[in-house]
């Protein structure tokens, strides 16, 4: 909504772990010191509208459909959550999808082109989001602290242009009756 964020965070723990006072009081203390806007996020955040989830990495399968049955969004291309495009590459599916459905002759056609044009997409956004992952929960634990903090030394515009080729190097495209006939 208008007056809503999205945020996460990561950190490595045993499997099934808790909080045992809570997860809004256990991250308020632990980012506490971080730079702003984060505790005034965390502030602001309703502790029941925190949901406490374990990220598990899952390769993508080999194939994306099996006759008249396909897959889509994470179960076609899990990613974890630090590139922030989970939900937009399933919305993108469904467009990519709907289109291939409508120009090909029948659905196993298109289940099976949908998943080849679709994983030339996701692919390096699937590869970069799990790097970044790797990055901010390196082990031993300072590593990754050291590896935050060394992003302060990056120039924005760095950054910045990494992101944008990224963005542009996999730009959603819909589907031509070229890629459809392929």
């Amino acid at each position: 909504g208008q007056d809503h964020t999205y945020w996460f965070a990561t950190e490595r723990t045993p499997e099934g772990s808790s909080s045992p006072g809570g997860e809004h009081a256990y991250l308020t203390a632990k980012l506490a010191d971080w730079a702003d806007p984060i505790p005034q996020l965390l502030a602001a955040t309703a502790p029941a509208g925190l949901l406490r989830n374990d990220l598990y990495d899952r390769a993508q399968p080999k194939h994306w459909s099996r006759g008249r049955v396909v897959l889509v969004g994470d179960a076609a291309h899990p990613m974890r959550p630090h590139l922030g495009q989970g939900g937009c590459q399933g919305l993108e599916d469904a467009a990519i999808l709907a289109r291939f459905v409508t120009l090909s002759p029948d659905l196993s056609t298109a289940f099976d082109r949908f998943g080849g044009f679709r994983r030339r997409r996701v692919r390096p956004l699937v590869r970069e989001s799990a790097t970044i992952g790797r990055i901010v929960n390196l082990r031993p634990a300072f590593l990754s602290g050291v590896a935050s903090r060394a992003t302060a030394f990056i120039p924005e515009s760095v950054v910045t242009s990494h992101l944008a080729s990224i963005a542009a190097g996999s730009a959603f495209v819909l589907p031509t009756a070229a890629d459809v006939a392929e």
